[in-house]
């Protein structure tokens, strides 16, 4: 049974201090009526907790996340440090009995994120990969129309998905946890498993290149999912894509702009665009749509207003999934991790 919330009010900590989580704060600033506040931040680097608390008038910092993790004030946390740490991270936050939101991956290995999702469960808090993309408002309306049967029984998903990352040292550093795959492919996996609810019966890598610490910077995949149903992707961080993804259907089509953070849905019948505009921040923003982590905020507040220990919208199962789908195909092209 989940710990009870005393107040309808998520008392926010911040662990790491750094771009994405700055988005986040950020992005929670815009949501109205808000349930949310930012009460801590903590950063292995102490100053950069306080000049993070400064910025955006956070009223504690710590330095190292121990602390966080005792502060009886802060009900749940979101974690936004660099891959190799979330799993020591979440891990003791969740021993301390505090909800976790955790960046995509959760964990650089299978068996660790089972694990966490077993002392979520056992410690009866709430915890939740945050794979945003499920949580816009252009994913519930996708549902709705593959649901509806809006273009028929889907054959194809066609994804291009891309960004100069090359000197980017968390993406192309294997140390850190570096791999294209786990920034930006994982959201072409969980389009495949959204839209097909099933793992891929065959995963078949082509065109992979690895830059000098064996991290990969480029792939394509095919997704084979059997009854001539596949997903087709070009994932690289060489170069800027159109990023898109397009749903074929024996009806028609839909087109995700920007799929992994997705604020219009274009469908091939002439029918008008439909579009989820963001709101202006106080702040500009690192990444692409990242107000839009505002729709996650608001997922793990209601989620934990009722009392779930996981989100409906992207299961512990759904998570498991897709960890060992990323895991396969990371292996198949030659990448791995010291953990």
């Amino acid at each position: 049974m989940m710990q009870s919330q005393t107040s309808d009010t998520l008392n926010w900590g911040i662990a790491a201090a750094g771009r994405i989580t700055q988005d986040f704060v950020t992005a929670l600033a815009t949501i109205e009526n808000s349930h949310h506040t930012v009460l801590a931040v903590a950063d292995v680097d102490g100053a950069r907790a306080q000049e993070f608390a400064q910025r955006n008038q956070i009223p504690r910092h710590y330095d190292g996340f121990d602390m966080l993790a005792l502060d009886r004030d802060v009900n749940v946390v979101y974690v936004g440090t660099l891959n190799p740490f979330h799993y020591a991270v979440v891990h003791l936050l969740l021993s301390r009995g505090k909800h976790v939101l955790c960046e995509t991956p959760i964990c650089l290995r299978y068996e660790q994120a089972m694990e966490l999702y077993s002392l979520a469960e056992q410690r009866g808090v709430f915890l939740m990969e945050g794979m945003w993309s499920r949580c816009f408002p252009s994913y519930d309306r996708l549902r709705e129309l593959l649901l509806s049967d809006a273009i028929g029984e889907i054959n194809l998903v066609k994804i291009q998905h891309g960004f100069r990352l090359s000197n980017v040292e968390r993406v192309c550093t294997r140390a850190l946890g570096g791999s294209v795959i786990l920034d930006m492919g994982i959201y072409a996996l969980q389009l495949g498993q959204f839209v097909f609810g099933t793992p891929p019966l065959k995963i078949i890598p082509s065109g992979t290149q690895l830059n000098g610490d064996r991290v990969d910077m480029q792939t394509e995949f095919i997704l084979d999912y059997g009854d001539n149903r596949r997903l087709v992707a070009l994932i690289t961080g060489l170069e800027h894509l159109e990023n898109d993804a397009v749903i074929v259907g024996t009806k028609g089509e839909i087109k995700l702009s920007n799929y992994w953070c997705c604020t219009q849905l274009i469908r091939s019948n002439g029918s008008s665009p439909e579009s989820w505009p963001l709101p202006k921040a106080k702040f500009d923003f690192h990444y692409t749509n990242s107000c839009g982590l505002r729709y996650e905020a608001e997922e793990v507040r209601k989620c934990i207003e009722k009392r779930l220990l996981e989100s409906p919208k992207f299961t512990h199962a759904a998570s498991l999934e897709l960890i060992a789908i990323s895991e396969k195909l990371r292996r198949q092209i030659g990448v791995t991790f010291d953990i």
